[in-house]
């Protein structure tokens, strides 16, 4: 076994693409007066519980703004604690970003973190159907895949 001499030498070096992300638009978003309603099997003895958890979302960017449709996990819990879970769609309003996001290259990529379903007042209740507000808070990154241009060496070791 032996050892080399520096192997970062001039001659090494060389351009490499390397591929990443270029965030485009990044938004704290919050989406009040969201409501859902689902159909029960028969009418719940009051007063009535929900939660309410994303399961997941896709995104679509049109211009300037992106259009979420979630797909969310609603559970109703009533007074004998009788539990009925159900899988809804759910499309938010467009959140709009101060960039037109069709004029990057490059495919797009949206990303959401800090996601908080926060349900506000009790479920209405009106005969099997149950209405749960909520409230949507998340923060929002759009960016788009690009390539960069690094001069580099790779090592050896």
């Amino acid at each position: 076994m032996g050892f080399l001499t520096n192997q970062l030498t001039q001659q090494n070096f060389q351009d490499h693409l390397l591929k990443t992300l270029k965030v485009i638009c990044q938004e704290d978003v919050q989406q009040p007066d969201n409501a859902v309603t689902v159909t029960l099997e028969a009418a719940p003895t009051e007063p009535v519980t929900a939660t309410i958890t994303p399961l997941s979302f896709e995104a679509i960017v049109d211009q300037d703004k992106v259009f979420n449709t979630w797909i969310l996990e609603v559970t109703i819990t009533d007074a004998t604690g009788a539990a009925e879970t159900f899988e809804v769609t759910y499309q938010e309003d467009a959140v709009v970003c101060p960039f037109d996001l069709t004029q990057w290259p490059g495919q797009t990529i949206v990303q959401k973190h800090d996601v908080e379903f926060r349900i506000i007042g009790d479920p209405i209740v009106v005969d099997t159907d149950v209405t749960v507000n909520f409230v949507i808070n998340y923060c929002l990154v759009v960016a788009k895949e690009v390539l960069v241009k690094v001069n580099g060496a790779i090592l050896f070791c």
